[in-house]
């Protein structure tokens, strides 16, 4: 749960904005959420439970002794693997629209005010994949971020792709994370650790980089990258075939009895996990057409 979480809320507010406020209502969003997400959600939740893997994630939940009702109650906390927590979260988000939507139209004072306080907010409740109620607390910033960035995009996009601000924003998160290891290691006591922590470090970090991102793609990526665009239109399907395929292939190294280095094994695995999805996903979409994406997400 990084830095990623926070970018992928950060584009969903965004695009609320630019594609669906106007067009939806929160009845209607959620219904088309709800289409969407559920079906390839219960279907890969089903293979994980099916094929055991990663129990220790569903292990974090108490159980009744009831079979569907230990499965309810592993898909309503999205417990079913590492990162199907997201689903259940996203679609609890959006049961807030109708306070987005006020936040998009609201006066610019009234939504830094806001932004403010959810930063705050933020920075107190950390984040927790099994904790539905502390995970809206936490990423409501960066979704409110995303519509703030959307309702004043031409006077910010104008501004984080100049190569001064480029420069500051670089400079600004290379100090933010030297500041969150410095006050962030064990046993380093201090005056700034009574008013800072690393926890704190880590959310205005996160804010820091999606302006840097947001500046550097405006700068050097003004037209569609093809390579990109293909792994965007794979990206949803992505999200939920490369956990069953990453906890695969980590069972798979254990039985064969794989020992590589600590950064060489990770990288091949996550060579391996985005070459495979994708295969997968190429390949249900060849078998099953459309269907593909009600099991697979794409």
């Amino acid at each position: 749960m990084g830095g990623a979480t926070a970018i992928f809320v950060f584009i969903s507010g965004y695009f609320y904005e630019r594609v669906y406020r106007r067009r939806m209502n929160t009845r209607t969003l959620l219904r088309q959420r709800l289409l969407l997400l559920l079906p390839p959600y219960l279907f890969i939740s089903l293979v994980l439970i099916a094929c055991d893997l990663e129990p220790g994630v569903r292990g974090t939940v108490p159980l009744a002794g009831d079979p569907v009702q230990g499965l309810a109650v592993l898909l309503l906390t999205g417990t079913t693997g590492p990162a199907m927590w997201y689903v259940p979260f996203i679609l609890a988000l959006l049961l807030f629209t109708p306070a987005f939507a006020r936040f998009a139209v609201a006066p610019a004072r009234w939504q830094l005010a806001v932004l403010a306080v959810l930063l705050a907010i933020s920075i107190v409740v950390p984040r927790h994949p099994n904790m539905l109620v502390a995970n809206l607390l936490h990423f409501a910033l960066y979704y409110a971020y995303g519509i703030f960035w959307a309702v004043h995009r031409k006077r910010l996009e104008a501004e984080v792709r100049r190569p001064i601000v480029l420069l500051l924003l670089a400079l600004l998160l290379a100090a933010a994370a030297a500041l969150q290891y410095a006050i962030g290691m064990a046993g380093d006591p201090g005056a700034l650790r009574l008013l800072l922590s690393a926890r704190d470090i880590v959310v205005v970090r996160k804010l820091i980089l999606i302006a840097l991102l947001m500046g550097l793609l405006l700068r050097f990526c003004r037209q569609p990258i093809a390579p990109l665009c293909a792994l965007a239109e794979l990206s949803f399907g992505l999200f939920f075939v490369h956990q069953p395929v990453m906890l695969g292939l980590v069972r798979a190294a254990r039985v064969f009895g794989y020992r590589g280095e600590p950064w060489s094994s990770t990288l091949l695995l996550w060579v391996l996990t985005v070459a495979l999805s994708i295969a997968v996903l190429l390949l249900g979409r060849g078998l099953l057409g459309r269907r593909a994406r009600l099991l697979l997400g794409a």
